[in-house]
């Protein structure tokens, strides 16, 4: 069962998420503020209805010969491997580096759950990927572990909130634990 543009922004506006539609051209924007910057996702109905593309465009550009190209595809084939929902892509035309998913309706209808984990988890991937794509093409290294999703992001938590004043020392000390049981779990599994 194909998705109506009418249906997909009912759906859309479950997600309590602010959106910008264009009935026109059948497409839908949504602007996230994350931990790395702002995030932009295109949602559009293809194949009349029968499918729903969802992107992330301009994560980075990778223009010509670039010293560290190769180091930011390798990355992106990592990730690809290792990540259940969407696809890091790169476009050879412009140099464009974006993340997008394509997920098929054909005879099903889109529920919100759906779409909410699809957004979720490409906006979460964006927000997590952009500061290790800037950091290799500045340097051609990606960066350390510590800087890393969860743990990178408790890291700059812990690094702000000692900054400024905000965290208890038992806050302070509750978090350096969680980290610390992050890299004693890393180092059990690598055996």
């Amino acid at each position: 069962m194909a998705v109506t543009f009418d249906e997909l922004k009912t759906t859309m506006e479950g997600t309590r998420l602010k959106f910008i539609s264009d009935p026109d051209r059948e497409i839908i924007w949504v602007s996230v503020s994350g931990f790395n910057g702002v995030h932009h996702l295109l949602l559009k109905r293809v194949e009349n209805g029968e499918g729903l593309l969802l992107r992330v465009p301009s994560l980075a550009t990778v223009r010509g010969e670039h010293p560290f190209k190769t180091k930011v595809l390798e990355t992106l084939l990592v990730e690809n491997h290792r990540i259940k929902v969407g696809r890091f892509c790169y476009d050879q035309s412009d140099g464009e580096i974006y993340l997008d998913w394509f997920m098929p309706l054909e005879d099903g209808c889109l529920t919100l759950q759906q779409l909410k984990r699809c957004i979720s988890a490409l906006l979460h991937l964006a927000d997590d990927l952009s500061p290790r794509l800037r950091h290799l093409l500045e340097t051609g290294e990606d960066l350390p572990s510590d800087q890393i999703g969860i743990r990178g992001l408790l890291n700059s938590l812990l690094r702000e909130g000692m900054q400024r004043g905000l965290l208890s020392e038992s806050d302070e000390i509750q978090l350096r634990r969680l980290l610390m049981q992050m890299e004693e779990g890393e180092e059990g599994s690598q055996e």
